[in-house]
């Protein structure tokens, strides 16, 4: 599956894109959010219920933010990098 290109049959939550962008607009400067709650809030706010394969999805999409360099981990924490 190509998480980068989105077509008529593809749901938006399956954007890897789409996901990283909502993600990083949920994450607040200066401030740290545990993996869960941002997951959380992600669901809350595109209403819809998480699963595993949504999961798998949001850890790809913020695997791809850590690789760009625009957020940090420490032990399951998440925080913006400021630019």
């Amino acid at each position: 599956m190509n998480f980068f290109m989105m077509h008529k049959y593809q749901s938006i939550e399956e954007n890897l894109l789409y996901d990283a962008k909502v993600l990083y607009s949920l994450l607040e400067e200066n401030k740290s959010k545990h993996i869960d709650e941002l997951f959380s809030e992600f669901a809350q706010k595109q209403g819809i219920a998480l699963s595993i394969s949504i999961e798998r999805i949001l850890f790809l999409s913020l695997s791809f933010l850590y690789s760009t360099g625009v957020i940090t981990s420490d032990s399951n924490m998440i925080k913006k990098v400021k630019l």
